[in-house]
Formats: C-alpha cells, structure tokens, sequence
C-alpha cells in the first residue's frame, strides 16, 4: 500500500474518529451564550462616563484636589461605546463589556462568512451557502486592565471563546485578523491603576506632577 493511500485512509480515520467531537465542538462555537443578550443600558447611562474623563482631566490639569477613587459599571461603559464612533480595527462594533469579580471580558457579534473570510481567505468564504455566511457567531476574550506606564493602559487577555466555545487566544486573534490596535490606549497620566472588582471598575489616580495648575 503507498504512503499516499495510507495517509488518506489514516485522515479518513481521524475525521471519522472524531467526528462526534467535531459537531460537539461546532454547536458550542455556534451558539448564543447567554452574556451575549444583555439588557438595553439606561438612558443617559454613558453620561457617567463622562463625568468620569472630566474629573480625571481636571485632576491631570492640578485644577482639583480630589483624591477619591472613580467607579464605572458594565452599563455606564457600554451605554458610552455604543454612543461613540467606531473603532474601525475592531472585529466587532459596538463592543460589550461585562464586568467579572477579577475580570473584565469583551465581546461582540460576527458571522460565519466574515471569520472565514479573514482567517482563510475571501475565496472559501464566498463559497459558503447564504444561511451560513450569514449566520451570527458571539466572540469572545477576558482579561484584566493594566497601566502599563504612564498615560497608557492595555486589555491583557487571558482567555478567549468562539461562542460557547473555549480557543486559544492565537486562534482568536487569527481568526479576527490580528490582535486589535484598540486594545491599547492613551489616558490621562494621573491614572495610576484600574482595579476590577464585581460589578466595577475602580480607578486609582496619582497626585499630578508639579507646575500642572493650582488644585481647587
């Protein structure tokens, strides 16, 4: 028997060996997690986010002396993204934040036909059928917040998930294009750490170096 034959039957072997895997594996990926259909956020929610960026300039500013911690919850920041323009090198707009005891995860919806599409390439996915090009797939990745020096901060991501589906983090960012630039941002130096905790969260500011205005 040729090596070529043998290596058929053998892939024949595991596809049928795992084939019982393979549909469990995409029906998870596949479904709706249940985080995926979060209430509609009160109106004028991202209204304290708001509040929180002018306090934290005014600080940066020296033009206040509070020294208090400043607290955002999953509505409030979701209510202001989803106000906001779009990220453009984001896999999905508007994101969706939920808030864990020690993680914060960031999801959105996609399709079949766009993973596929950027993963292997437009040829493939045009030969998808409609109904599963079109179908919505809920992607998913949690991590933590870090100031990772001043004026900057980051989402590390620990985990990922394609639908209810657990990935490696490589195969996310391989199938969304690319860990998104938007991950890393710029913030006002006087932000010293962000804290996660259930439900919020926490900001943490420094005092401003000197010379930055008169605190009021």
């Amino acid at each position: 028997m040729g090596r070529s034959r043998v290596l058929r039957w053998g892939t024949l072997l595991v596809l049928l060996l795992g084939g019982g895997v393979g549909v469990t594996i995409l029906t998870r990926t596949l479904s709706w997690p249940g985080q995926a259909v979060a209430p509609r956020p009160p109106s004028g929610s991202g209204l304290q986010v708001e509040g929180v960026l002018a306090q934290l300039f005014l600080r940066e500013a020296g033009l206040s002396s509070r020294q208090d911690p400043l607290v955002l919850v999953a509505d409030e920041v979701n209510a202001f993204l989803a106000g906001h323009v779009e990220v453009r090198d984001s896999p999905v707009w508007p994101v969706q934040v939920q808030i864990h005891p020690t993680e914060v995860e960031l999801g959105g919806a996609t399709t079949v036909g766009q993973l596929v599409e950027t993963a292997i390439g437009a040829s493939l996915a045009q030969v998808l059928p409609g109904s599963v090009a079109a179908h919505p797939v809920w992607i998913s990745a949690r991590g933590s917040i870090a100031v990772v020096s001043p004026g900057r901060a980051e989402f590390v991501a620990h985990a990922a998930a394609i639908g209810r589906q657990g990935v490696p983090l490589t195969l996310l960012w391989k199938v969304v294009g690319g860990r998104p630039r938007s991950l890393e941002w710029r913030m006002p130096r006087v932000v010293e750490r962000m804290e996660i905790q259930p439900g919020r969260i926490v900001i943490h500011t420094r005092r401003p170096a000197p010379g930055r205005g008169t605190p009021g």
